[in-house]
């Protein structure tokens, strides 16, 4: 009987002692057997060190490195993605969770489509508290996405459910990781696209085997990042995409459309109140970069005199149902597999 892949779950964490538990202790009991922990530590000031001395005692599989100075945050994951000598790692974030049967299903589908470079699932979206909130779905047909398909497809932004990947190492390695950290963000959806143009393709499970934690923002920190991301889109586009699209010979008049849409979409959040004039002006500024439109400028002209929040509000119940159709479409499908005779 041949041996089963290796697997490395790949764990970068800084002052997230907290949930070190829950995390590790999902990746250690997963149902496929062949399957190590490394665990990589920021230079965390909190009690992790505590943490994993007692998680490393208990579960040899485990292998944890502590930095003796922070090293940012793209630069901690990629050093411990690169450590593995496995044939596939997962990134998993500190804070968040698999379920047992998550590395046995992905494993199994990087193996039915030897194309594909990267895999994930639809997941269970947890507060901070671990309560739980609305599932995550990605809305397609099929469990193998081709390369040149989901490079199509994700123009209008990352199509996945969230950050949680299994990658195939060598593709991972192939295309430089997450970068040299210069992209803060959304170092995730330029993979993607990096690992789309490398000629791979990705795989998907509509089973929910993950849970990804987001923060209740009550210090209002994301919405300070909102030029980061920006910058970061701009950043997509340009260095990615396009390339990408010019060297198959690609119209990329839907680079330009998706470049407007995405620009709209985040108008209104530059008008928070918790923006000066200037950083304002500077958010405008990178709106119209990333994608200039007379109905861009019309909607800036309406959010200068107080409708950003109705335009947030649309915006909230069209995700909303979107991912109301998702659930529905997903139930659909497992019910009509049930019916077939074959299991979900």
């Amino acid at each position: 009987m041949p041996e089963l892949p290796s697997v490395a779950i790949c764990i970068p964490t800084y002052n997230q002692a907290q949930y070190l538990l829950e995390s590790v202790g999902t990746a250690v009991a997963q149902t496929y057997p062949n399957v190590e922990v490394w665990v990589a530590d920021n230079a965390s000031t909190d009690n992790t060190p505590e943490v994993m001395a007692q998680l490393c005692q208990q579960f040899p599989q485990i292998r944890y490195h502590r930095h003796s100075e922070n090293l940012g945050m793209t630069p901690n994951c990629n050093w411990v993605l690169s450590q593995p000598k496995t044939d596939y790692v997962i990134r998993l974030d500190s804070d968040d969770a698999i379920a047992p049967r998550y590395v046995e299903t992905l494993v199994a589908l990087m193996q039915k489509y030897p194309e594909a470079g990267w895999g994930h699932v639809a997941t269970q979206e947890i507060d901070e508290r671990g309560k739980k909130r609305t599932i995550r779905r990605v809305a397609r047909k099929h469990e193998f996405q081709s390369a040149d398909e989901a490079l199509q497809a994700s123009v209008s932004g990352l199509r996945t459910a969230s950050s949680i990947f299994i990658f195939k190492a060598q593709a991972l390695r192939e295309v430089g990781f997450y970068g040299d950290g210069s992209l803060k963000y959304s170092e995730d959806y330029d993979l993607a696209v990096r690992m789309s143009d490398a000629g791979y393709g990705n795989v998907y499970s509509d089973e929910i085997l993950a849970e990804y934690r987001v923060w209740t923002d009550t210090h209002k920190i994301r919405p300070k990042r909102k030029g980061d991301q920006l910058k970061a889109y701009i950043w997509i586009y340009n260095k990615s995409f396009m390339p990408a699209f010019q060297r198959r010979g690609w119209e990329t008049k839907v680079i330009d459309k998706c470049r407007q849409k995405m620009a709209l979409i985040h108008a209104a959040a530059c008008f928070s109140p918790i923006f000066t004039t200037a950083e304002r002006a500077e958010l405008i500024a990178l709106l119209k970069e990333l994608g200039d439109s007379p109905a861009l400028r019309l909607r800036l002209f309406a959010c200068s005199f107080g409708l950003g929040p109705m335009f947030d509000w649309q915006h909230h119940m069209e995700l909303k149902l979107k991912g109301m159709i998702k659930g529905w479409l997903s139930w659909l499908k497992n019910s009509s597999k049930v019916s077939a005779g074959v299991s979900p």
